[in-house]
């Protein structure tokens, strides 16, 4: 019986690789990806957020165009920003700022996200967000009623230290463009996932599972999210995915190891 599940396994594995592997029309029609994480602009209330300055100042906004022009080199036929994927008004505010109609805010996605595809001459852009609520209500009732908000403080304690009073010393110093190649590194992105896996998957307990539950939801709102950029992407495009940099630290592991799609690491656009 054992000699017969091993041939089981043995044969599921060579089909499999069989199966994956694209024929060369597949290869060359395959589109190409490239994800960039970002930080808000307009700034935020949240504890853990960026101080910014104001971005309509002549210097930022010199160094947001030497961004942009770094960002089209990729050549993008698509971006994709994070409006839900119902925004019904996305189209009209795009439309009528190509016109000289409408003053892009200071929010990255207008930024960033219309400035650049107005210059490499796109009609539109694409929303894919999904909003699924983590509901940590009930984890922090948890954590309070059983005198373990330690960890909470903790977890906020190491982020300001290891990642956000980084990133503000960071943004003081430097372009735009630079920061986005700081926060978009592999480092980053690790640390963005790893405070799912090794901080809130082990919050709540093993009757309850409260942390892990917030983390299944984080990680399935972004499948959902690939989901929908999936049905935007065709054969032969370079699509640009623009979105808050939580997203993209997970975004990024899903594309990679994916075979029907080239992985195409941005950073290398912004090192010039």
């Amino acid at each position: 019986m054992k000699r017969v599940f091993l041939l089981l396994i043995f044969f599921f594995l060579i089909t499999y690789n069989i199966v994956a592997q694209p024929t060369l029309s597949e290869e060359k029609n395959k589109p190409a990806i490239a994800l960039l994480g970002t930080f808000h602009f307009a700034g935020s209330s949240d504890a853990m957020s960026l101080k910014v300055d104001d971005l309509s100042t002549p210097k930022r906004q010199l160094e947001l165009d030497h961004f942009v022009n770094a960002l089209a080199e990729f050549k993008p036929t698509k971006i994709i920003l994070e409006y839900t994927k119902d925004n019904t008004s996305i189209d009209s505010l795009y439309k009528a700022y190509l016109k000289g109609e409408h003053t892009l805010n200071i929010n990255e996605r207008q930024q960033v996200g219309f400035r650049l595809a107005a210059l490499v001459g796109h009609n539109k852009v694409y929303p894919a967000d999904y909003y699924l609520d983590l509901q940590f209500g009930e984890l922090m009732t948890f954590l309070e009623e059983n005198n373990q908000m330690n960890l909470i403080d903790n977890m906020m304690s190491d982020m300001k230290s290891q990642v956000m009073d980084v990133w503000q010393n960071a943004y003081e110093k430097m372009t735009i463009k630079e920061f986005f190649a700081f926060i978009n590194s592999h480092e980053y992105d690790a640390m963005n996932r790893n405070v799912y896996l090794e901080y809130l998957n082990k919050m709540g307990h093993t009757k309850n599972h409260l942390g892990s539950e917030i983390v299944s939801r984080w990680w399935e709102r972004n499948f959902k999210i690939m989901s929908n950029i999936d049905a935007i992407i065709e054969p032969e495009d370079r699509v640009l995915v623009f979105l808050g940099q939580g997203h993209t630290a997970i975004l990024k592991d899903f594309y990679k190891n994916r075979n029907d799609i080239e992985y195409v690491d941005i950073i290398q656009y912004l090192k010039n």
